[in-house]
């Protein structure tokens, strides 16, 4: 059975337990990458660095996609610490969180049709410009949302928003690039992994959640259509990132906390049509080959696409 939104329980509880532990853990990889830095005495700590930058920014995604929920008010029930955590989460991993909101329910009222998905100035490119630039453009459309709200002090909405984001953005940066140097944490063995490795590990991510199927109807709004993929993934990662592998079910009933995912997923894969791939390597791999709106039909790499 599938919740209705007013049915749904929302598990605040592991919510908040998810993060601080991802908050404490993104801790830990930068006091471990500094001190491995200022330790050791051999070139070889620098790749040890550079693996806790992948680490860090594996840690960070899994925050960001808690912040996800928090945009589709998922993530509490309150409407503040809703609000508070996805502000803050969405914060660390350097994103606004409210223009971030308007991008992203966009993307979902217009998922993968061409001219209207803002997602698409990310990904409509040959895929290794994608896989490199992809994320750096997301972040620009965003904060051009956000600048926007700025310049827009008069409208009441958009002045809240700008103040929100501009409040947990500013907090952000100063533990980033004030706080750590203060501690004395080196910002070349903490921060500059981390920028560099942000690009490398949102492809891995985000390009399996679009890429490669055929543009959807422009403003469809049949509940069945075929825009994004299920990646069926190692039960870790789909714990970290939060069930955001199964990207189909997620833009099917963007209501749904994260944890009814799998459920809905398994109960509906017989009478609804889905794509899937094993695991995000094997899903990148295969989707090198393609293009951002593929003219074939989006067979799931030999599976049917109305059976997994």
């Amino acid at each position: 059975m599938i919740p209705s939104p007013k049915d749904q329980v929302i598990p605040e509880r592991e919510n908040l337990l998810k993060a601080l532990l991802l908050i404490a853990l993104l801790a830990a990889s930068l006091y471990a990458a500094d001190r491995i830095a200022a330790v050791l005495e051999t070139p070889f700590k620098w790749l040890l660095v550079a693996l806790l930058g992948i680490v860090g920014t594996v840690l960070l995604t899994g925050m960001g996609v808690l912040a996800h929920d928090a945009v589709h008010r998922v993530l509490f029930r309150s409407p503040f610490w809703n609000e508070f955590w996805g502000g803050l989460l969405s914060a660390l991993v350097v994103i606004p969180f409210q223009a971030n909101r308007q991008f992203h329910l966009t993307h979902h009222s217009h998922a993968h049709q061409p001219g209207l998905d803002p997602e698409e100035p990310m990904h409509r490119h040959a895929f290794l410009f994608a896989a490199a630039a992809g994320s750096t453009i997301g972040l620009y459309e965003q904060y051009r949302l956000f600048f926007a709200n700025v310049w827009n002090l008069r409208d009441p909405r958009r002045a809240s928003r700008a103040a929100q984001d501009a409040a947990f953005m500013t907090a952000a940066v100063a533990l980033y690039y004030l706080v750590l140097p203060a501690l004395g944490i080196s910002l070349l063995a903490t921060m500059l992994p981390l920028v560099l490795a942000f690009p490398p590990v949102f492809a891995f991510r985000a390009l399996s959640d679009h890429w490669g199927l055929p543009p959807a109807a422009r403003d469809s709004n049949e509940p069945e259509q075929i825009n994004a993929w299920v990646v069926l993934t190692s039960p870790w990662l789909a714990w970290l990132w939060s069930n955001i592998n199964y990207h189909q079910v997620h833009h099917r009933y963007p209501y749904l906390s994260y944890i009814y995912l799998p459920q809905v997923f398994a109960a509906t894969r017989d009478r609804q049509p889905y794509v899937v791939v094993n695991g995000y390597w094997r899903s990148l791999f295969n989707l090198r080959k393609r293009s951002y709106y593929c003219s074939s039909e989006p067979l799931a790499l030999g599976i049917s696409p109305t059976q997994s």
